[in-house]
């Protein structure tokens, strides 16, 4: 993908894939939700609950950066997890492992999505280019 928009300004790609890819992360929380027979929120709440996720997470990376001497799994995967999780039970209002299956099957959501547009840039890129 980085191939395909390596010709662009990168504020203007960011400023363009941004919310995009906030609104499909909305999107897959609400799938997610159905997945795990939660009753998803609405959209707005959704969105908010993932651009929690993502300043909570990114606040997290920061700190385990300069403050933990030897990131191990459980700082590097568990930590952001259980943070996720977390705002996922609070925003979505339901129980702590409804929230965990949530999570996990929002981000196998996002995997596909990522895989699929990445295939999709991969085969635009043999076609145009």
């Amino acid at each position: 993908m980085a191939e395909l928009l390596a010709k662009y300004d990168p504020v203007l790609v960011f400023l363009v894939l941004l919310p995009t890819a906030l609104l499909l992360a909305a999107w897959a929380l609400r799938m997610a939700c159905d997945f795990s027979a939660v009753e998803p929120p609405d959209f707005w709440q959704s969105l908010l609950c993932v651009f929690l996720v993502i300043v909570s997470n990114v606040l997290l990376r920061f700190w385990v950066s300069i403050s933990v001497a030897d990131p191990g799994l459980g700082s590097q995967f568990l930590w952001p997890l259980v943070m996720s999780a977390t705002i996922v039970a609070v925003m979505v209002r339901t129980g702590p492992f409804s929230a965990l299956m949530v999570t996990l099957c929002e981000g196998a959501f996002c995997v596909v999505l990522f895989t699929g547009f990445s295939m999709l840039s991969s085969a635009l890129l043999t076609v145009l280019g």
